[in-house]
């Protein structure tokens, strides 16, 4: 049975659009050797890192939606370790469609013959301290 994932990589800020777009066939082919189906992909471009990452402070950012047998993510992301030009990346398992809406939580069990609860009045705040001025003059 195959599930929808997505996958985020960054590839080496120093290829050029050809080699980029190699990268991005790369990752692509790889999904389909191991029985996957591409669905979309999407370049980002160029951005900053977080933080540096084995001297590099730029990446350029690939989306991918693809869908695939779960059991054979783990040799993906084993494949994608030893890249030399995606040096980072992240498989996300994208929710269930129910229906073609999102998915929603059900709704709390009621009770046979119950009514809906009244929501329960908002907490009263304490009242405000008195003056200080106010204080003196009941001292005096």
């Amino acid at each position: 049975m195959l599930r929808d994932y997505e996958i985020l990589f960054i590839v080496r800020p120093d290829l050029d659009e050809e080699q980029l777009n190699a990268a991005t066939k790369s990752v692509e082919t790889l999904i389909a050797n191991l029985g996957g189906e591409h669905q979309k992909t999407d370049v980002w471009g160029r951005r900053r890192l977080a933080y540096e990452v084995g001297h590099l402070r730029e990446g350029q950012y690939v989306l991918t939606d693809f869908r695939l047998d779960p059991a054979r993510v783990p040799e993906m992301e084993a494949t994608l370790r030893i890249s030399e030009t995606v040096f980072r990346h992240l498989v996300v398992r994208k929710p269930e469609k129910a229906n073609g809406a999102a998915p929603s939580r059900p709704a709390p069990p009621v009770a046979a013959g119950a009514e809906a609860a009244e929501p329960a009045p908002e907490p009263v705040p304490p009242a405000a301290p008195a003056e200080p001025a106010a204080q003196q003059e009941e001292e005096e």
